[in-house]
């Protein structure tokens, strides 16, 4: 993973858009969700992901966000199922 793979993820975040989002909870619990995505923040040092809902999530959970997989979670795709 280079600074190049995190900034091409980052550049693939649309704020105003609607986007089918999979991510990890504080638990450790995959969600996939579709959310309107406001705005990308930087809170104390953590980037987030700001929701339309209010939710905040650090982008460091984030598996995949409209289909583009995040380069922290290489092969990851391998386990996920649109069932």
């Amino acid at each position: 993973m280079t600074t190049a793979d995190i900034t091409d993820f980052k550049a693939a975040i649309e704020p105003r858009k609607f986007v089918r989002l999979e991510y990890l909870t504080d638990l450790h619990e995959f969600i996939k969700t579709d959310a309107l995505v406001v705005s990308l923040n930087t809170q104390n040092g953590t980037e987030t992901l700001v929701l339309a809902d209010g939710q905040q999530i650090p982008l460091d959970r984030v598996i995949s966000i409209a289909g583009r997989l995040s380069p922290l979670y290489p092969g990851y795709t391998n386990y996920s199922c649109d069932c």
